[in-house]
């Protein structure tokens, strides 16, 4: 597979600088943060392995799948939002991914704008949904990018944490961020993270793990 290393201030000039390299553009490729400091992010973009996928996109549509990139892509055109839906090959739980020009509206202050859309989502389609399902709805990959930034805060709180002793609550953040801080700290043995709060307030508190009690 082809691949190449992209370098920018932000994580877009990073990736667009790769896939001017590449020939390529962004819905057929994917993307790896090697590195993001203050003054410069890292990437590595690879091209998809069109042949290998070949399989998965030409075996049966998951009914309820086709059904909500139906609906994502009839709402888009009544928003006037030129944008491709496709449903994310392998993906569980489902996920639909909306590709284009000029999306960041669709994303949102963030990624609110993004989390009205998928609520929106799974309300059309609940009736073809079983208990506890759900449709995950991403645009140029935002999440994936996104959850790679809140490893990086909850890393750096951890840091701190252990310096000062004091806990800190981050930010209000949406579910699949919160998780993705847990997940980033449940492997560290000094520190611990728990959500408090309701949505869309809810937090998640960084603090010092205690000493198991003798």
């Amino acid at each position: 597979m082809r691949s190449a290393e992209g370098r920018g201030r932000t994580l877009d000039e990073a990736v667009d600088a790769a896939l001017i390299e590449l020939g390529e553009s962004r819905r057929n490729v994917d993307v790896k943060v090697l590195s993001e400091g203050q003054d410069e992010t890292v990437v590595e973009v690879t091209v998809i392995d069109h042949a290998a996928t070949t399989a998965a996109d030409a075996a049966p549509v998951d009914g309820k799948g086709e059904i909500a990139r139906a609906l994502v892509e009839g709402l888009l055109k009544h928003m006037g939002i030129r944008a491709q839906v496709t449903t994310r090959p392998g993906s569980e739980p489902t996920t639909l991914d909306i590709s284009g020009r000029d999306l960041g509206a669709l994303i949102g202050w963030r990624g609110e704008t993004l989390r009205a859309l998928q609520s929106v989502t799974n309300v059309m389609v609940g009736r073809h949904l079983g208990e506890g399902e759900r449709i995950i709805v991403d645009v140029e990959r935002y999440r994936q990018r996104r959850e790679h930034t809140v490893r990086e805060i909850a890393l750096r709180a951890a840091r701190q944490v252990k310096m000062t002793g004091d806990a800190i609550t981050l930010d209000a953040m949406q579910p699949f961020e919160r998780r993705a801080i847990h997940l980033a700290l449940e492997g560290d043995p000094e520190v611990t993270s728990s959500s408090i709060g309701e949505e869309p307030e809810r937090r998640v508190v960084v603090g010092l793990r205690k000493p198991a009690a003798e």
